[in-house]
């Protein structure tokens, strides 16, 4: 029976026991790799079904012809231990398929999945010798209590507590329980404490400087490397020669690696994407450093081995790193102690301080701008220099109380008026045929004034040249003289000045 397709996905098709079993693996079938997987898969079913040994549990653990096979284990008793029940709850949401490897687009990352451990051990002592019946909203929330009295920070309560949620939620499910008694979170303080990570301590310039002048040689091109990318450690270390193209320098990340589980490697969180380097060239400088370094030495440099290995040839070990190098590194140097995603976090918060794109931030860096915006806002600079001037403008205008001016016994005349008759004041007076002339304790503003208002530029006459009138006007200035009596001061110019004004 050939493995069959349905929606571009692969599901193995065959019948045991009488009944027909159409189990699903969510792998692509566009895929020639995950083809030959499930097709061989599919020949060891095929040979244990005619061998009679064939054992349901054993290939699909979580099938849908669990509870139709095997209903003595299905159907578990109201009374189940609550220690049995969380275990085989963890081992039911297992990511990892029967020969070890990667269950394809699993709702749980294998890291998630591995972390929750420690929160099934925290789980089990707590409620040990309680059956799964006996959880009550009261013991619930004592148990969230003494969380916090240990001093845990307030995101892992709440994983811890959403957890046992979902826990005891499946519980509901199966008829274990009638109704679920963990209560969600609604405090905002708890809810944004769980959403927010609690210390990001990026690394100065000259702390840099400093650590990377204390890494050893053998992973100096290493660290370097990681300060230009900002990557998560699991990709870091997981970076092989088939994911680099040195010609249009890209990086294809493919996988990101954990040291639990004897090294287990899947998919990045946010998914496989594809990192864009030529904006540094001095990314693919220090790769192909490496990558001549191996060549001399031997190294393999075959699409499927690592870029970083140790000196045995197998891939680094980000917690080995984080002991042995990057540590004594901080020490030597005099830095402050932080974890190795420091670095991660010293790119993302220079690109950011330097008014980079927070997109191409995010896609270079694998994460999503929803996490950037969320953790790394304050380091945002706004692009535009005069943000918060307009609101303070408005601010002022419709907000600031405004004092009352201070009112005059005298009416002053409109400032429009009163701007007109000044400006008209020197025709009217040539117009009138003459100025009256300054009393002698006064000084001769008056000419002075009509000389500077006739001459000025803003009164000028249009003509066709405006540069033949400007010298016009630059010569007849020059020309003026004014030690001479002004002809607008003569006698005869005077008397007709003051019968005009009779009339």
């Amino acid at each position: 029976m050939p493995v069959r397709t349905k929606k571009r996905r692969l599901f193995f098709d065959f019948t045991w026991r009488g009944v027909r079993c159409k189990e699903y693996t969510g792998l692509r079938a566009d895929d020639p790799r995950e083809v030959e997987f499930c097709e061989a898969k599919m020949r060891v079913i095929e040979r244990q079904l005619s061998d009679g040994t064939f054992d349901y549990r054993q290939h699909f653990p979580a099938g849908t012809k669990v509870s139709l096979f095997y209903p003595e284990e299905h159907l578990q008793s109201p009374n189940e231990m609550f220690e049995d029940f969380i275990r085989r709850f963890h081992d039911r949401r297992s990511p990892f398929l029967p020969d070890g490897t990667v269950k394809k687009d699993f709702a749980i990352h294998p890291t998630t999945w591995m972390h929750d451990k420690s929160t099934v051990e925290r789980l089990t002592r707590t409620f040990k010798g309680l059956r799964v019946n006996q959880l009550t909203v009261r013991r619930c929330n004592d148990f969230e209590e003494g969380l916090f009295n240990e001093g845990l920070s307030g995101k892992t309560v709440s994983n811890a507590m959403g957890y046992l949620h979902s826990a005891l939620d499946w519980a509901v499910k199966e008829g274990l329980l009638t109704s679920n008694p963990v209560i969600r979170v609604t405090n905002s303080t708890v809810k944004r404490s769980s959403q927010l990570r609690e210390k990001i301590a990026p690394l100065g310039k000259d702390e840099v400087v400093s650590v990377l002048a204390q890494i050893p040689d053998r992973f100096a091109d290493f660290y370097e490397l990681w300060f230009h990318l900002g990557w998560r450690p699991s990709v870091m270390v997981a970076i092989r020669w088939g994911w680099l193209d040195f010609e249009h320098e890209m990086i294809d990340v493919r996988h990101g690696r954990t040291p639990r589980a004897g090294g287990v490697e899947a998919t990045p969180k946010t998914g496989r994407y594809f990192a864009a380097c030529s904006n540094d060239p001095e990314i693919f400088r220090i790769l192909a450093r490496i990558k001549q370094r191996a060549l001399k030495s031997g190294t393999p440099t075959g699409d499927d081995d690592y870029v970083f290995v140790d000196e045995e040839g197998s891939p680094l070990s980000q917690e080995w790193l984080h002991k042995r190098i990057w540590l004594p590194a901080l020490k030597r140097a005099g830095v402050t102690h932080r974890g190795q995603y420091a670095i991660r976090d010293t790119f993302i918060t220079w690109s950011l301080s330097a008014q980079e794109d927070p997109g191409w931030v995010a896609k270079i860096c694998g994460t999503s701008e929803a996490m950037i915006f969320k953790h790394y806002r304050k380091w945002i600079r706004s692009l535009d220099t005069r943000a918060g001037s307009r609101i303070a403008a408005s601010l002022r205008k419709n907000v600031t109380r405004k004092r009352p001016p201070r009112l005059s016994p005298v009416a002053s005349p409109g400032r429009s008026k009163k701007r007109e008759s000044e400006q008209n004041q020197p025709l009217k007076m040539v117009e009138a045929g003459g100025i009256e002339p300054p009393s002698e304790d006064l000084q001769t503003m008056a000419t002075t004034r009509l000389v500077r208002v006739l001459f000025s530029s803003r009164r000028r006459p249009r003509t066709g040249f405006l540069e033949a009138s400007r010298l016009k006007f630059r010569t007849a200035a020059q020309s003026v003289n004014h030690d001479a009596p002004s002809p607008l001061n003569d006698a005869s110019t005077r008397r007709r000045g003051r019968a005009a004004a009779r009339r």
